[in-house]
C-alpha cells in the first residue's frame, strides 16, 4: 500500500509543478505587458520592473495554488481511471479512500501554507509594490500617463491627454474634485512634467489654457480664466500625501480584527464594519479553495475517466471559473448585508464540499 501511495504522490508532483508554471504564465502575461511598456518605452530601469515582478508573485499564488492542485489531480487520476488504473487495484483489494487520503492531506498542508501566504505575505507585498509604485511615479510621472483613457490614479484629479511624446503632453483636460465645491476643469493646449522638491509629488506645468477658478463674491461659482503658463502642483498617488495608508487588502487578519474593534468609523458604520468582515472571512476561506478543489476533482478525474491535458484543462478552468464567480457573488452579499459574511464567504466552499461528497459516493458505487 506504501508503494502505491508514494507512486500516486509522485505522479502528481510533476503535473503540479508544471500546472504551477504554466498557471503563472497565464496570470501574469497581461501584466507582463504592461512592464515591459514600462521598460522599453518608459525608461523605468530594468531592476524597478523586476522588483514589480516578484512583488506580483505572492498576489498570484493565491489564485494560481488551487488551480494548479486542482489541475494535478484531473491529470493524474483521470489517465489512471482511462488506463484501468483504478480498476486494477480495486480488483487487487485496494480501497480507494485509503489511497485518495495522502493526497487530501497533502491539500490540506497546502491549504494552511496557502492562509500563511494570503495573511502575511500577500498583504505586505501588494503594500510594498504600491509603495514602488508610488516612487516610480514621482521619479518618472510620464511613464504612468497614457494618452487617450481617463487617468484616475492621482489623488483629487481625473486627467485625459491625447497624446505624449516623451516629456511633452498634448490636448490635456483635467477635472479636479473638491469636497463640497463643484469640479473644477482645467484645459491646456499642451504641458510637461516637472518633480516637485518634496519627492513625495509631482507637478504639471500648463501651457496656453483655462482654468476653472472660484469667483471672489461667491467662492461656489466658478468663472473661467486663460492662461500663458500654469503650475499645478503637488499631485500624488494614492489617498494620502506624506505616505500610503494600508487598504484592507494590504492588512493581516490580526490588524484587520483590530481595526475592527478600534477604528471608530468601521464600528459605528454598518457598512465599514461588513466590509472589514468580510475581508477577515475572504482571506481564510479564499485559501481553503485548495482542498475544496482536490475534494470535488479527485472524483470528478475518477468519474469522468478523461487523462487528457486538454480535457483537464478545460474541466479545471471551469470548476475554478463557478467557484470564482460564488465567491465574488459571496462578497458582493456581505458587504450589501443580505448574508452575514461568516456565511456569505464560506458559501461557495461549502457548495463545493457539497458537490464533492455526492461525486465521492458515486465514485465508491462505480
Amino acid at each position: 500500500m506504501n508503494i502505491l501511495r508514494n507512486y500516486c504522490l509522485r505522479e502528481l508532483l510533476f503535473p503540479f509543478l508544471m500546472s504551477l508554471l504554466v498557471v503563472t504564465f497565464i496570470f501574469m502575461v497581461g501584466n507582463l505587458l504592461d512592464l515591459a511598456d514600462l521598460l522599453i518605452n518608459k525608461g523605468v530601469s530594468i531592476f524597478d520592473v523586476l522588483r514589480l515582478i516578484i512583488l506580483m508573485i505572492p498576489s498570484l499564488l493565491g489564485f494560481i495554488l488551487p488551480t494548479a492542485a486542482l489541475t494535478s489531480v484531473l491529470l493524474v487520476f483521470g489517465s489512471f481511471a482511462q488506463n484501468n488504473e483504478i480498476t486494477a487495484m480495486k480488483a487487487s483489494g485496494v480501497n480507494l479512500l485509503q489511497l485518495l487520503i495522502p493526497v487530501v492531506t497533502i491539500a490540506f498542508l497546502l491549504s494552511f501554507f496557502s492562509l500563511f501566504l494570503v495573511d502575511q505575505i500577500q498583504p505586505r507585498s501588494e503594500y510594498a509594490s504600491r509603495q514602488l509604485v508610488r516612487e516610480l511615479v514621482v521619479k518618472r510621472p510620464a511613464a504612468y500617463l497614457e494618452a487617450g483613457r481617463f487617468i484616475k490614479d492621482f489623488q483629487g484629479y481625473t486627467f485625459w491627454i491625447n497624446e505624449i511624446k516623451d516629456n511633452r503632453l498634448d490636448g490635456i483636460t483635467i477635472f479636479q474634485f473638491q469636497e463640497g465645491k463643484p469640479t473644477r476643469t482645467i484645459l491646456a493646449e499642451w504641458g510637461e512634467v516637472a518633480t516637485s522638491d518634496d519627492q513625495q509629488s509631482f507637478a504639471l506645468k500648463l501651457y496656453d489654457g483655462t482654468s476653472d477658478e472660484p469667483n471672489p463674491d461667491d467662492p461656489n461659482v466658478l468663472y473661467k480664466l486663460n492662461f500663458k503658463t500654469f503650475l499645478l502642483s503637488n499631485i500624488t498617488i494614492g489617498r494620502q500625501r506624506g505616505g500610503i495608508g494600508k487598504k484592507e487588502k494590504e492588512m493581516s487578519i490580526d490588524e484587520l480584527m483590530y481595526r475592527l474593534k478600534n477604528n471608530e468609523e468601521v464600528r459605528n458604520i454598518p457598512k465599514k464594519r461588513r466590509e472589514t468582515e468580510a475581508e477577515i472571512h475572504k482571506k481564510i476561506s479564499f485559501s481553503f479553495a485548495t482542498l475544496a478543489f482536490v475534494l470535488v476533482g479527485l472524483p470528478v478525474a475518477i468519474i469522468a475517466r478523461r487523462g487528457e491535458i486538454v480535457v483537464s484543462f478545460v474541466i479545471a478552468i471551469s470548476v475554478v471559473s463557478i467557484y470564482y464567480i460564488l465567491f465574488v457573488w459571496g462578497r458582493t452579499m456581505a458587504i450589501s448585508g443580505f448574508l452575514p459574511p461568516w456565511i456569505a464567504l464560506w458559501l461557495p466552499n461549502a457548495l463545493v464540499l457539497t458537490v464533492s461528497v455526492f461525486l465521492s459516493r458515486y465514485m465508491i458505487q462505480l
